[in-house]
């Protein structure tokens, strides 16, 4: 058996780099004035969590045993639930414009497959409800 000389590591690696390269860069660090600030301020903080999430995911995490583990765990932990919170709140705003929409759909795009595939099969998670919101920001 011959040892390939790319790794599962450089290639999960290589994908991730990729996949934050595509991850949109959101410019403003406070609000945005106009109908949808509050919106545009929660979408920024969507994917600056996501993009810090990429980071670590590309990046060796430290030894189970190691005396920083718990530290990192804690921030990625900490990490996934403010992408979780942001994702909620995006659920109860209303986007008005169509970089609203837009930045509504893109997380959609981003997260919902996944969602799909690895979910409990439940309807009711922030993914799906974001897409229900979604929906009803276009229909009316």
């Amino acid at each position: 058996m011959s040892k390939s000389s790319v790794s599962r590591r450089n290639i999960l690696a290589a994908s991730l780099t990729a996949t934050a390269a595509a991850v949109p860069a959101v410019a403003s660090s406070g609000p945005v004035p106009g109908p949808d600030a509050l919106l545009m301020d929660v979408l920024a903080r969507y994917w600056q969590a996501e993009r810090t999430i990429l980071a670590m995911e590309a990046t060796p995490e430290p030894p189970l045993a190691a005396p920083e583990y718990p530290a990192w765990e804690s921030k990625f932990d900490t990490l996934i639930a403010d992408r979780t919170r942001a994702i909620d709140q995006l659920v109860d705003l209303r986007a008005v414009t169509a970089e609203g929409r837009r930045g509504k759909a893109q997380i959609v795009e981003r997260c919902l497959p996944s969602s799909v595939r690895w979910g409990d099969g439940s309807l009711d998670t922030p993914e799906i409800r974001l897409a229900l919101s979604l929906a009803r920001d276009v229909a009316v």
